[in-house]
């Protein structure tokens, strides 16, 4: 059984290393990444703009499904507004949401149709595109930036603060500093990165080590469902994520004195960021 599921996965990277895509806009401008926070969840996919909204197929493919307002008059947008799946072969589809009113519908599509254009309808805050690829068969998504062309990235994640959150009350914590805790909370990291200066994206790779001993290893590559829900690296939402979107050091056992944190975070172009975070602990546990 193990081993079934195995070469099946095995078989299912290595197709998907050959599939090869275009980028859905023309000059996309990246505005939001893969796997970082929603507040509540994981953003399944990416967001984009352009100077020129119209919207390919990443690929050639059929029209699997499509739900636009023109068509619905009497429904409601859903969070996703105007949307099109595409499917290109027998295991992935690519979603393009948040399309303007008024569509087209072909049964087939080339790379270059232009199946929709860049718009701001559904749970949507400024005209762009969701854009996501989609295993269905083994209910994964994956990072775009796996089968895209390159992206220019040049600028490393910065690994700015931290923080300990206690009840409602988030208490940044200096390095150096002296702490009392009654519990062992989990640290919060806020990390930001951008690819040319100006935006707010998430993160690629992030590893900690803790007094010596690596503890933390997540690479947001993919999102699975199992049992337990929405996964990135076998870990759910909670474990990596607080509710203001910064990065989760879980499951954490101070000792008394001097703990050392190296905090590593890197983007999908390789640029990395770290940062050496000590602090003095007097524990008050009991």
């Amino acid at each position: 059984m193990i081993r079934n599921i195995l070469v099946c996965f095995s078989l299912a990277v290595l197709a998907l290393s050959n599939v090869s895509f275009r980028w859905p806009l023309n000059n996309p401008v990246l505005t939001s990444t893969f796997g970082e926070s929603r507040g509540d969840h994981f953003h399944d996919g990416m967001d984009f703009t352009s100077s020129d909204s119209r919207i390919f197929p990443v690929k050639d493919g059929k029209l699997l499904y499509a739900w636009n307002r023109s068509l619905f008059p009497l429904e409601n947008y859903r969070g996703g507004g105007n949307y099109k799946v595409i499917k290109h072969d027998d295991d992935y589809v690519s979603v393009y949401m948040h399309l303007q009113d008024g569509e087209s519908l072909q049964k087939e599509y080339t790379e270059n149709d232009v199946i929709g254009h860049a718009g701001n309808t559904g749970r949507s805050y400024g005209s762009h595109l969701h854009f996501s690829i989609l295993n269905w068969k083994l209910r994964y998504s994956i990072n775009s930036f796996k089968v895209m062309p390159e992206y220019a990235d040049i600028k490393a994640p910065e690994i700015l603060y931290f923080y300990i959150r206690i009840g409602d009350r988030y208490v940044r914590i200096n390095p150096d500093s002296n702490i009392r805790l009654t519990q062992h909370y989990p640290l919060l990291v806020e990390i930001r990165d951008s690819a040319s200066g100006r935006e707010r994206l998430g993160i690629y790779k992030m590893k900690v080590q803790f007094n010596g001993k690596e503890i933390l290893n997540t690479e947001y590559d993919r999102i699975d469902y199992s049992e337990n829900g929405f996964t990135v690296s076998g870990r759910v939402f909670d474990d990596l994520f607080d509710e203001r979107g910064y990065y989760k050091i879980p499951d954490l056992k101070y000792q008394e004195g001097l703990n050392t944190f190296i905090v590593t975070a890197r983007d999908f172009s390789g640029n990395t960021g770290e940062r050496i975070f000590k602090i003095n602990v007097s524990l008050d546990t009991d």
